[in-house]
């Protein structure tokens, strides 16, 4: 019995994050309250804090339980790809953005990230999150070294403000996509957006 109450509450646990996604990503961090995730999951007030003691808490917790994307991308591509770095990065951003372009949660969640949450106090940052959960740069200056080491990239690039640019492009490419989808099919045209990015990466090789 103990297991099964277990369960529920974790599945509970589940229910309510799910929920806090959406109401957030749709309405905004700022202007939803733990109420209104309470009723829209169909929940008492009480229910709810017996999970999370307030919204910064239940925040935090949605990115906590999220898998960190890149990661997963690459230890399914590396294996196909282990011996070009700089197809392996190629790949990595394609498969990722069109990951993002077919799973509502990840839209959600990016819809947050970058359009609906103003960050404050004990709330992750920006940066914690983007670390977390899309754009390490410990494991991209790691990539970006091995292309060096590969001649696959010229050996005078700037790894650092590689990595600012790849973020900033990227970013860019998918606040505009959230904004307006109707401009760029995200993810039949991601190997493009990507060509495009690695065109200026190693255009002086």
């Amino acid at each position: 019995m103990a297991r099964k109450t277990k369960a529920e509450a974790l599945k509970t646990r589940q229910h309510l994050i799910d929920v806090a996604i959406t109401l957030f990503a749709k309405n905004g961090v700022s202007t939803t309250t733990l109420a209104d995730i309470a009723d829209a999951a169909g929940m008492t007030r009480g229910a709810i804090y017996w999970h999370f003691d307030s919204k910064v808490s239940l925040f935090n917790e949605i990115w906590n339980a999220q898998p960190y994307i890149g990661e997963e991308i690459r230890k399914k591509l590396k294996a196909k790809y282990h011996d070009n770095d700089l197809i392996l990065l190629r790949e990595m951003i394609i498969e990722a953005l069109r990951f993002i372009a077919t799973d509502r949660c990840q839209h959600e969640l990016l819809q947050i990230l970058y359009h609906t949450c103003e960050f404050t106090g004990e709330m992750y940052s920006e940066r914690e999150i983007r670390e977390r959960f899309w754009f390490n740069r410990e494991r991209m200056r790691k990539i970006l070294r091995n292309c060096i080491s590969k001649g696959q990239i010229p050996v005078n690039t700037n790894i650092d403000l590689t990595i600012t640019l790849i973020h900033g492009y990227l970013s860019g490419i998918i606040k505009n996509w959230l904004m307006q989808p109707e401009n760029l099919n995200l993810y039949e045209q991601a190997p493009d957006v990507v060509d495009s990015l690695l065109i200026m990466l190693t255009k002086s090789v």
